[in-house]
């Protein structure tokens, strides 16, 4: 509470996302996505269903969903528009440590 987190990174480092697009019909697409660290709840990062070449609605009678690797869920889909936004802002140093590039 009262806390206030601050980077030591200059603004624009970002957190690469690559996602393996498996979509139930479809073969497996890989897609790369960046996402700036200060980036907050509710950023807009793509639309997975344009991405893929569906519409909002085939998307969601595919039952697309995002699995984390990890215990946190960074990032969250709206089924029906196929909107991929941010739901928990990234630490950058906490996913990757020093690492370049942080994937």
């Amino acid at each position: 509470e009262g806390m206030e987190l601050r980077s030591e990174h200059p603004p624009g480092r970002a957190v690469a996302l690559i996602l393996l697009l498996c979509v139930s019909g479809m073969r497996a697409e890989i897609a790369r996505y960046s996402v700036p660290e200060e980036a907050e709840s509710g950023s807009f990062v793509a639309n997975i269903a344009k991405d893929l070449g569906l519409t909002g609605e085939e998307l969601s009678a595919r039952q697309a969903r995002l699995v984390p690797e990890g215990e946190k869920q960074y990032l969250q889909l709206n089924q029906h528009t196929g909107d991929l936004v941010v739901q928990e802002q990234m630490d950058r140093e906490e996913l990757c440590g020093q690492s370049e590039p942080c994937l």
